[in-house]
């Protein structure tokens, strides 16, 4: 791999996908907690014009989670289950993202007039919905099928110092998961 594909989609053991997925959910979490906040009455000014500060800053971070997840989703084995449960992570996403988007469109009036407008929230809801959804099947992909997880026993600084745990021939380190196919 590359000197400037590994910076960019992170190191064995230290992918870059899955912190910036931590950065716009949390993003867009703060969104549209403001978004209900605001609905109910609390601090509506505020909290329509922080609710649309909060989902531009998850727009703005899901170009680089999109793009690192993509690449991650690039070295999934075709017709395997762990591409499977990719597929339909990234449709849920990449439509949680654009209902953000409609959502972010939505709300611009109610940032200017200092109000959660109805449709902003109804759209905020449901994109959040949507992220959930889809959000746990990243996690599946992790947690179940070890997608970009190193299981072995290494020395702390291999384990802490990027680059360390790669192997003389650039792919994935003899500790990595490969066979993401579905066992009994």
């Amino acid at each position: 791999m590359s000197m400037l594909m590994s910076l960019i989609k992170g190191f064995s053991g230290k992918p870059s996908h899955p912190p910036l997925t931590g950065a716009s959910v949390g993003a867009y979490t703060v969104g549209v907690a403001m978004l209900i906040a605001g609905a109910v009455g609390l601090e509506e000014e505020a909290m329509a014009k922080g609710a649309l500060l909060a989902i531009s800053g998850g727009l703005i971070v899901a170009i680089p989670t999109t793009l690192t997840g993509l690449l991650d989703y690039f070295d999934l084995p075709q017709r395997s289950a762990a591409r499977t449960v990719g597929t339909y992570h990234l449709l849920l996403m990449l439509l949680a993202t654009a209902l953000f988007a409609a959502t972010w469109l939505a709300q611009r009036p109610g940032y200017i007039d200092g109000e959660v407008t109805t449709l902003g929230l109804i759209l905020g809801i449901a994109a959040f919905g949507l992220l959930v959804i889809g959000g746990s099947l990243g996690g599946v992909l992790a947690y179940v099928y070890g997608v970009r997880v190193v299981k072995r026993d290494v020395p702390l600084a291999d384990a802490l110092i990027p680059g360390r745990l790669e192997d003389s021939s650039g792919g994935r380190t003899s500790g990595e998961r490969t066979d993401w196919t579905v066992r009994d």
